[in-house]
């Protein structure tokens, strides 16, 4: 759901910041586009690695619950904004920008979100119909959780066997 999550995130911003058109999510679909003004979202790359950490929580009936992160999941997207002028793409793109929160809430975990590098390229660089376009990274650092439940055992019997019993 991670995925999905972000990208779905990332679209509802472009269309905030003044995209009209439909927000392109594959490189096919960008290709084949005829228009000049236009946004993307497009997935670049996933890093997995393995997490051992832990917390503990209560849900909402206040059971005490265990929560273990297994994999760190790192997800960066492309988004590409594209216009007629260089002034038309980057008052879209500061909107984009001032639009994006620290991070996103999944299946109740806190996803942090940073924008990285971007790329400006004019019509003669690009394959796309707009005269000028920008392409920023943005990355997710979300995880793959598993819960599990916690708590302290209601009624136990210890049976405590003396060796020395009978040495004597």
């Amino acid at each position: 759901m991670l995925y999905g999550e972000c990208r779905q995130y990332l679209a509802g911003r472009l269309k905030a910041a003044g995209i009209k058109s439909k927000v392109h999510t594959t490189m096919k679909s960008l290709e084949k586009s005829q228009e000049s003004h236009l946004g993307a979202v497009l997935f670049e790359s996933e890093d997995l690695n393995r997490n051992y950490s832990r917390t503990y929580y209560r849900d909402q009936e206040g059971a005490r619950k265990k929560r273990q992160k297994v994999f760190d999941r790192k997800l960066t997207f492309s988004v590409v904004i594209g216009g007629y002028t260089d002034d038309e793409v980057e008052t879209v793109f500061e909107k984009f920008l001032g639009s994006l929160d620290r991070g996103i809430w999944v299946d109740g975990n806190f996803v942090p979100l940073e924008a990285g590098e971007a790329d400006w390229v004019d019509k003669d660089d690009s394959i796309l119909k707009a005269q000028v376009a920008v392409q920023a990274r943005v990355t997710f650092d979300g995880g793959l959780y598993k819960d599990t439940g916690s708590g302290r055992l209601s009624r136990m019997e210890v049976e405590v066997e003396d060796r020395n019993r009978g040495k004597e």
